[in-house]
């Protein structure tokens, strides 16, 4: 299979943009980061999160909200059913 060059040309582009925002992202401040509210205002807010951490074809999935946990066990029998195809070779066409 012979790589096109204007593909690899791409992707190196696009790797060198994503390390360029990764790190313009740690360099520049957030800013939320000095910003008060009034003293009226202060609540505590909740935060919900979800996960996957794929160990091979072993899904870990974490969170603390139901409905994206939900979400998160889709994606991961998504990436699943994925591995397997591109592992054994089944084309889809």
């Amino acid at each position: 299979m012979i790589m096109k060059p204007i593909l690899i040309f791409l992707g190196i582009i696009l790797m060198f943009i994503g390390f360029f925002m990764i790190t313009l992202g740690m360099i520049l401040p957030s800013s939320q980061e000095n910003y008060e509210k009034p003293e009226t205002e202060k609540t505590e807010s909740s935060v919900e999160y979800s996960g996957i951490v794929m160990i091979g074809p072993i899904p870990i999935v974490f969170g603390n909200s139901p409905g994206l946990m939900i979400l998160s066990v889709l994606i991961a029998i998504l990436m699943i059913i994925w591995m397997f195809l591109f592992a054994f070779g089944i084309r889809i066409k």
